[in-house]
């Protein structure tokens, strides 16, 4: 039995978090959320900040959940009480091909255009957003966290150690 049962998954986009948060979800039978289907509607509108917070506040009161999502904004109150955090820290050209070559997902309830806002994003992932995560993990030194550099490593993780 898999004895975390407060897990946020993070990363960039593209890098595969909701497809390993799926396979995560499937083996370890903990309740799964998307950000993505919080956040978005069908029309590619969204749903308010406020609202949103509010959303993922109710989640992590919860006893168990996998959530699946960095929206840097609200990545704080996930760390804070994630007792294990995947953190995918893959290339920008992982990143970028992942993010580019999604059509309809089911962790989203629209198809958003792979468009240069979101390209720029990816590109520049590793100086905005990456480190403030990093910060949070120095915030909250006692944390377990586990850094995957490929989709292998997520992967191998699944096989070998649940």
């Amino acid at each position: 039995m898999f004895k975390y049962k407060k897990i946020a998954v993070i990363g960039c986009s593209g890098a595969g978090k909701s497809i390993f948060s799926r396979k995560l979800a499937a083996v370890t039978e903990l309740p799964l959320y998307h950000l993505d289907l919080i956040y978005w509607r069908e029309d590619c509108t969204h749903i308010d900040r406020t609202e949103f917070i509010l959303k993922q506040k109710d989640i992590i009161k919860q006893d168990c959940w996998i959530i699946d999502g960095n929206f840097r904004n609200t990545l704080e109150y996930r760390i804070k009480v994630a007792e294990l955090i995947f953190f995918f820290d893959l290339p920008t050209e992982v990143c970028l091909k992942g993010a580019m070559n999604r059509g309809k997902r089911p962790d989203m309830p629209c198809i958003l255009p792979a468009d240069d806002e979101l390209k720029n994003f990816i590109v520049n992932y590793n100086k905005t957003t990456k480190p403030l995560v990093l910060a949070l993990f120095d915030k909250f030194p006692d944390k377990k966290v586990i850094t995957f550099h490929s989709h292998q490593d997520a992967d191998e993780y699944i096989n070998n150690h649940i």
